[in-house]
């Protein structure tokens, strides 16, 4: 298989016609981010330090540059670099769900808090421990790190009694809906909507529902949703509650604080700590991208009459997640609420995914 390779802006589909002066906006939303945690890879070959300094430029510059000024900034400070495909594009959403701080008889189904006991941890202690180095939470005990309790043990009551019960949903397919997409909004009622984000997971490997039902013949590649899968779980009453727990992976959450909920037109804020763009975020492997790097996507997106059309965007790397493996793996933040939902469970993308690599300090010197 061919490694990454080098080609110029104008092998872009669809550069020339691009919202420059609007992807120069999300890189500067990104950028005053990306200044406060300073992000980096495990092995620095994304060049965080160049993504930095970039970001103190743009800045500088200001977002009432012209778009021509905006496309000249891109190609001046950027080298286009073709990743190796296959290229695959999903996409996820903010879900908006009915809930309760207190349960009743038909709000039964809990999302749970983070237990003491749960504790980041790194690569080097996750290998120290037996697990893969991509493990980033398990539970802290007198004789080391263990994965925490999976999501069978959960629903089989191991939580109970310690009060982590963080707010009550209606079934447990709308809590599995969140956990897999990371946040959401829960609706109290009258009018008041409380902002949820991740905290956390038990540690236990992820594994995929729809790989599953995949292979079982349910679904195929081409015809699998996300409002499939669950309709599909749905009808099968109890036994596609227990279905759940094929996968092990438990996820926590806490309440947002006042700006990591929704910002405008912005999501909530991602693992990068940048509130999320809609169609212009994504979650890539945190293990092999540095946080805001810039990608071009080459691909097509369904509409809701499933007509594919024309995606040609600039997007940013600003969260990761437990299925995003690989460098052409992308998931795309697409917004938030039903529509959006529906929008995200229809992707399933073959995609040419461009990283956008800052050119060393010394290039760009050399260039002006």
């Amino acid at each position: 298989m061919a490694g990454p390779e080098n080609i110029a802006f104008s092998d872009l589909a669809g550069w020339p016609d691009h919202d420059h002066k609007a992807a120069f906006a999300a890189f500067c939303h990104s950028a005053q981010y990306l200044l406060k945690c300073k992000p980096s890879t495990r092995d620095g070959s994304a060049r965080a330090e160049e993504l930095l300094e970039l970001s103190r430029l743009a800045l500088s510059l200001g977002e009432d540059i012209s778009p021509c000024e905006a496309k000249t900034f891109f190609e001046k400070h950027f080298q286009p670099v073709s990743l190796p495909g296959p290229g695959l594009l999903t996409g996820y959403y903010e879900p908006v769900f009915e809930g309760r701080l207190q349960p009743d008889e038909i709000f039964r189904f809990p999302l749970h808090k983070r237990p003491a006991d749960l504790v980041s941890i790194n690569a080097q202690q996750a290998e120290a421990a037996g697990f893969t180095s991509e493990t980033s939470f398990a539970r802290k005990g007198d004789k080391g790190y263990a994965f925490h309790y999976s999501r069978a043990e959960v629903m089989d009551g191991a939580l109970e009694g310690q009060n982590l019960e963080l707010v009550w949903l209606r079934d447990p397919f709308e809590a599995y809906i969140i956990h897999i997409q990371g946040s959401a909004k829960i609706d109290l009622g009258e009018g008041r909507l409380l902002p949820i984000v991740f905290d956390g997971k038990s540690g236990q490997p992820y594994k995929s529902l729809g790989k599953l039902l995949i292979e079982q013949g349910i679904f195929s590649i081409e015809t699998i949703t996300m409002d499939g899968l669950i309709d599909h779980l749905r009808s099968l009453g109890d036994d596609g509650a227990r279905m759940l727990e094929q996968n092990p992976s438990y996820i926590y959450f806490r309440i947002a604080e006042e700006d990591e909920g929704m910002i405008g037109a912005f999501g909530p804020k991602a693992a990068a700590g940048v509130p999320l763009i809609p169609m212009r975020s994504i979650a890539v492997d945190r293990h092999l991208h540095t946080f805001g790097l810039p990608f071009w996507l080459q691909t097509s997106l369904p509409d809701a009459t499933g007509e594919a059309k024309p995606f040609r965007q600039m997007v940013f790397a600003h969260d990761t997640g437990s299925a995003i493996k690989g460098g052409a793996r992308g998931d795309l933040f697409v917004g938030t609420g039903a529509e959006a939902g529906a929008c995200a469970g229809r992707l399933q993308q073959d995609t040419h995914f461009i990283c956008l690599m800052p050119k060393p300090v010394v290039e760009q010197r050399e260039e002006e």
